[in-house]
């Protein structure tokens, strides 16, 4: 106790008792010299040291006196500062970007109500596996859960509004949609349960604000008015922000309460139809106080288990609804892929784990490429350090003071990399047209991430350097080759990783897919949606083919029910010999091959009204049978048995990231009809016909209207993904390669200077240029040597992860490897004879006089 206060008694008071130190010491140096002890009273700086020391913290003032100190001289040398807190910005600023993004999508609640209670629900099975459920399951589990005090659902469909010139997204929601979510109006109201959501209410939409301002101008009085959606008529009762978008990563243009999808979509069964396709619903569920997500997820697998008594036909067997947190922008999912949830999410981490890897090594880099300039600025410092030494600082006072200027660095180079992180991804979030709500500014997370990455750097740059030059005659390679190691690794995978999907967007720019898209248009007419039944979507499908058929320039017409490169993939899981097996299912008519140009290597095709029978891709036989013939072999899906009928060529159609994806393709039934794409192959440009393909489309049902698209747009489109991904790596390879040839610099230049006075000598006795360029350098080749094979390893492994997530990625690509391992050379070759020559031009008089 006593021991405490008087501690905290020098805290208080530290100032006074640091001046009554002081004068008692000088009056015993005094008495000691009248004695003749003078010298015998030792060094009084590091006497009064030891004394602070025992009174205690007296680390905070140390801290403070190297914080000034520190300073005053990151002050004295401005081109080193801005230097140094630049190369670090960029190795901090590109990981602040990728962690706000991760911080974006995983760690930060949704702008919603309650985020924490939301569950995303989806479905399973051991046969297959939905993100979405049918409507009347959904409403079944609203009525009948105890563990849920609210269930929201929403269907995505577009639709045709007087005015627009194409089809706009339309959210089909509950109408406690906005009342659980926490969506308050910017005018106007939003739906109300009792009056909304009940059959045969007046029909009535939300409108987003980009819409209201698009089509009313911003004028205040669209509240109330009539616009017609499909050419019904519907009162806007309000505007929703812009930062509002719900529970969708799509951007919405209008809400419509779900009750109401059949008056708007003429002979829709969204409400009643059991389906787990495009014509089913997303489910979110909010927690009872004090329950879990196990105690709903049992609850809900026992009510389908209940259900499927009634539904035998549609509730799936064994079936359970496993659910995610849903107040996270992760979670949020559009699209209607059946059997690739837990995959999609295994891909995802992936990806996320490889970009995290990416951007790491930049800092390493620039933690490499800065240690190798405070080394080079130690050799400057030597003199300063030996007189702090001769008047009493120990070697640990001089490794604290020199890794509290590494950490003042760090800490500038953090706030910058900060802003500079903000920067960049406020950029890719509107390149990319992302949501409004998803707001780059940082929160809390961020900072401390910025702070921690700062942090990290300062030990990774800053205490190797601080105990070389803290030595009296730091003079080991060993730091100086373990840094310049990790630059050469670092850079090389970079630029190696760059290279390669530089290459695979050449490659999938010019490379063909294996299916024709340039001159094919697809038609969506959505007959789902409009409730179909399959006699009557035939005879739809039939008469547009036949109207198709005859006008000029249209060379075939068929059928699919996932078109190539759309938004819908069906994926079953099929259990052979004990193997899990993944394909991509598509049922076409027989004119589909044709159409889409892909080859039937063996066998035949599939015939109008077969059953029991499949054609297989090359890569899905391959797989199955490597050295039998698959013709009449047996392959069994989703508890049935079909027959290998024929092998077509590998088409990326549903899988375009995956040139090895296992395909199967089967005869559309009837129940397939209403579900089914047009695809219709041009002989010329096929630009001129989308305008009167669609008209002939709605002549056949008014009320129907189909979505037209070019196929090649589609394609387009699905290279962005690559096309940012090369762009953003090959960014960063850029900044690796700068960071490391300005280390290869300053290495260099630090060995010049410290081997003037060995050069000096060499030169006097009539040393060669060449033998003495190349006692400079040897050092640097085992450490060049080793970083290229790290770094080649490394790409290696990274490509791996890429060449399964972004189309055309090659993990063995000899021109990529050999391009970006020639770049890196040339240019760190250059980088190290800038100021290698400087040794050529040392006086070696003057060198001999060095020191």
């Amino acid at each position: 106790m006593n021991e405490g206060f008087r501690r905290i008694r020098y805290l208080l008071n530290r100032e006074r008792f640091d001046r009554e130190l002081a004068g008692d010491m000088e009056a015993h140096r005094e008495m000691a010299g009248r004695e003749g002890r003078g010298a015998a009273f030792g060094n009084s700086l590091r006497l009064r040291e030891e004394a602070r020391e025992a009174w205690g913290w007296t680390w905070i003032d140390r801290f403070f006196q190297d914080l000034r100190f520190a300073a005053r001289m990151l002050r004295k040398s401005p081109g080193f500062t801005l230097a140094a807190v630049a190369m670090l910005a960029i190795g901090v600023g590109a990981n602040v970007a990728a962690f706000s993004f991760f911080n974006l999508m995983v760690l930060r609640p949704l702008p919603v109500r309650d985020p924490g209670t939301l569950l995303r629900f989806e479905r399973s099975s051991p046969q297959g596996y939905a993100m979405v459920l049918p409507y009347p399951e959904m409403e079944f589990f609203r009525e009948h859960s105890r563990t849920l005090s609210a269930v929201v659902a929403l269907n995505n469909t577009k639709v045709a509004i007087e005015g627009e010139a194409k089809q706009l997204l339309a959210h089909f929601v509950t109408a406690n949609y906005f009342r659980e979510i926490g969506g308050a109006p910017k005018l106007g109201r939003v739906f109300d349960p009792a009056r909304d959501g009940v059959p045969g209410a007046e029909p009535v939409v939300v409108l987003s604000e980009r819409f209201w301002r698009r089509h009313f101008g911003g004028d205040p009085s669209a509240v109330g008015k009539t616009i017609r959606v499909n050419g019904k008529r519907a009162t806007a009762i309000g505007v929703v922000p812009a930062e509002f978008n719900g529970l969708s990563m799509g951007d919405s243009d209008v809400w419509i309460p779900i009750a109401q999808q059949p008056f708007f979509v003429d002979g829709s069964r969204l409400l009643t139809a059991f389906s787990g396709g495009d014509d089913a619903v997303q489910m979110w569920g909010r927690l009872q106080p004090g329950l879990t997500a196990k105690a709903a997820e049992g609850e809900l697998g026992s009510l389908a288990a209940e259900m499927r008594k009634q539904y035998p036909n549609d509730i799936w067997k064994s079936e359970s609804l496993p659910s995610r947190p849903g107040g996270y922008a992760e979670n949020l999912n559009d699209g209607t892929s059946r059997g690739s949830g837990p995959k999609r999410r295994e891909e995802t981490f992936s990806i996320l784990v490889t970009m995290g890897a990416l951007v790491l090594l930049i800092l390493a880099a620039a933690c490499g490429n800065l240690g190798s300039l405070l080394l080079a600025r130690g050799v400057a410092r030597e003199r300063e350090m030996s007189i702090r030494a001769a008047v009493g600082a120990g070697r640990g006072r001089l490794i604290r003071q020199l890794f509290t200027e590494s950490l003042l660095l760090a800490l500038l180079g953090s706030a910058t990399g900060l802003a500079v992180g903000y920067v960049v991804l406020r950029g890719l979030l509107a390149l990319t047209t992302a949501p409004a709500w998803l707001d780059p500014t940082p929160d809390w997370r961020v900072v401390v991430f910025a702070a921690g990455m700062g942090f990290v750097a300062a030990i990774l740059f800053g205490l190797t350097p601080a105990f070389q030059v803290a030595r009296p005659r730091h003079r080991a390679t060993k730091a100086r080759q373990a840094l310049i190691g990790a630059q050469v690794a670092a850079s090389c995978m970079l630029l190696i990783v760059a290279g390669l999907l530089a290459r695979a967007l050449d490659r999938a720019t010019r490379a063909h897919p294996g299916f024709e898209f340039e001159q094919v248009v697809s038609i969506d007419p959505a007959l789902w949606a409009h409730g179909y039944s399959p006699e009557n979507a035939r005879a739809y499908l039939e008469a547009l083919k036949s109207r198709l058929r005859g006008v000029p320039g249209v060379d075939s017409v068929s059928f699919a029910s996932v078109p190539p490169l759309g938004h819908r993939t069906v994926v079953f899981s099929s259990d052979d010999n004990g193997r899990s097996l993944t394909v991509h299912v598509n049922h076409i008519d027989p004119e589909y091959f044709a159409t889409m140009k892909i080859p039937l290597l063996r066998g035949r095709n599939l015939t109008r009204g077969e059953t029991g029978a499949i054609v297989v891709s090359e890569s899905l036989a391959r797989l199955e049978w490597p050295v039998e013939d698959p013709l009449g072999k047996p392959f069994p899906m989703d508890n049935e048995k079909f027959t290998v009928v024929g092998v077509a060529g590998n088409a990326r159609v549903t899988a375009p990231q995956d040139s090895d994806a296992e395909e199967g393709y089967f005869v559309a039934g009837a129940a397939d009809m209403p579900s089914m794409t047009v695809l219709v192959k041009t002989s010329g440009p096929p630009e001129g016909l989308v305008p009167f393909v669609g008209s002939i489309a709605k002549t056949i049902d008014p009320k129907v209207f189909p979505e037209v698209e070019l196929l090649r747009t589609s394609f387009r489109e699905r290279l962005h993904g690559a096309e940012y991904s090369a762009l953003a790596v090959g960014a960063l390879g850029g900044m690796a390669l700068l960071l490391a040839c300005l280390g290869i610099v300053g290495l260099v230049s630090y060995a010049v200077s410290q081997r003037t006075k060995e050069i000096g000598i060499r030169m006097a006795l009539g040393a060669k240029q060449m033998r003495v360029l190349s006692a400079v350098l040897r050092p640097f080749a085992l450490p060049v040597a080793v970083g290229l094979a790290v770094g080649v390893g490394g790409a290696a492994a990274l490509s791996q992860i890429l060449r399964r997530q972004l189309y055309g990625v090659s993990h063995i690509d000899p021109v990529a490897y050999l391009a970006a391992i020639g770049v890196f050379a040339i240019t760190a070759g250059v980088a190290a004879l800038l100021p290698a020559r400087r040794a050529l031009k040392i006086d070696p008089l003057r060198a001999l006089r060095y020191e």
